[in-house]
């Protein structure tokens, strides 16, 4: 009977004693932990604590018209349009433009009504109309970079109806001496863009004003270079120096062109560099010139940042697909690629990757990449 009386009284002990840490606990704030995810333990996790993300969509090249000897044939870019509408071209990804924060494109091309100017020392020269506009307005296609082998084609009479044309069509352009600055729910972030040539004598103003950006409160910056060599498999020396150059001066992601072809992604200071996304609708011929080149891949990138404005880290998405339904004479329409083609749009990439890729997933219809963390 003691040893009963005991046993209770050491039992009421301990539950009296339990009840006040609980409610000396129900003082203090719970804490805010980041969400984890049970599916793939080997994953990294995006933090979930109410942060910003901003969602950007890059794709490789567009060419909105053809060269002057081409601009009355069947199979013109120009014939195209007038055969199919506007609507016609990028309609197999307007579902990820329009659900985006931003549309960013490589507008490699001039726009401009007349043919005045035209360098025909050059042995590819593109231009469209101005009302080929449309066809990146009703695609929700936001900014375009400008700083690209193109843009001289038609001299600067060429470069300045371009400018003009997209601020009368109220398109966000970039490039060359002209940033941009995207804003939304507080976030403000700078887009910056350079063609090889001219890295070495505008890159150092760049870097200046990139660091004055984000001491004015900036929150991210992002640096599109064309560059690299034609139809090469793997990135070169000069684009793995302006990549981190850029990185270095306060870039928080890098995408490039140039090169027609896919190549690689790389990690430099925890920020992603993309080497190229290749063609994305072309519509300066109607070639596919190589079975490389009818590969592309557009890359959607979620910017997070914290509720103070901090940014946070990076997650990209690519989406494999062709430039064309139809080869080698291009159809001028993107068409998104599933299984073994999706398959190999990736491993495409990775051959000039210096990481593993998470691969293609036919359930999220993209190959979606680790969570990079800014620190």
């Amino acid at each position: 009977m003691r040893r009963f009386i005991a046993f209770l009284l050491f039992s009421l002990f301990l539950v009296s004693t339990a009840l006040s840490e609980e409610s000396s606990f129900s003082d203090f704030e719970p804490l805010d932990l980041p969400a984890v995810s049970d599916s793939d333990p080997g994953a990294a996790v995006v933090p979930d604590t109410g942060n910003t993300t901003i969602t950007i969509t890059f794709t490789g090249d567009i060419t909105l018209g053809s060269e002057e000897a081409y601009r009355n044939r069947s199979t013109s870019f120009e014939s195209y349009v007038k055969k199919h509408g506007d609507a016609y071209f990028l309609k197999n990804y307007l579902d990820l433009f329009e659900n985006d924060d931003l549309t960013v494109i490589n507008l490699e091309g001039v726009i401009s009504d007349s043919a005045e100017g035209e360098n025909k020392k050059k042995e590819f020269r593109f231009r469209g109309a101005p009302e080929l506009l449309n066809i990146l307005k009703i695609s929700s296609v936001e900014a375009c970079n400008l700083s690209n082998n193109h843009m001289q084609d038609y001299g600067d009479r060429g470069y300045k109806s371009t400018q003009q044309e997209l601020k009368a069509a109220d398109i966000a352009y970039f490039g060359y001496r002209t940033h941009y600055i995207f804003e939304k729910d507080g976030i403000r972030i700078a887009f910056y863009g350079l063609v090889s040539p001219k890295f070495n004598s505008l890159f150092p103003d760049c870097k200046k004003e990139i660091a004055q950006l984000k001491a004015d409160g900036v929150n991210a910056v992002v640096f599109v270079f064309h560059a690299g060599t034609e139809y090469g498999k793997k990135r070169n020396y000069l684009q793995e120096r302006f990549a981190k150059a850029a990185i270095d001066a306060g870039a928080d992601l890098v995408i490039m062109h140039h090169p027609h072809v896919l190549q690689g992604m790389e990690i430099y200071k925890n920020r992603t560099v993309c080497y190229s996304l290749g063609n994305f609708c072309f519509g300066g011929n109607c070639n596919v010139k190589k079975p490389d080149s009818l590969l592309t891949a557009v890359v959607q990138a979620d910017l997070t940042f914290s509720k103070l404005g901090e940014y946070l880290g990076q997650q990209l998405r690519i989406y494999p697909g062709h430039i064309s339904g139809t080869y080698p004479q291009s159809n001028f329409q993107p068409v998104r690629v599933t299984g073994e083609e999706a398959d190999e749009v990736i491993a495409r990439i990775q051959l000039d990757s210096n990481f593993t890729l998470n691969p293609y997933s036919e359930a999220d219809g993209c190959a979606v990449q680790d969570y990079v963390s800014a620190e």
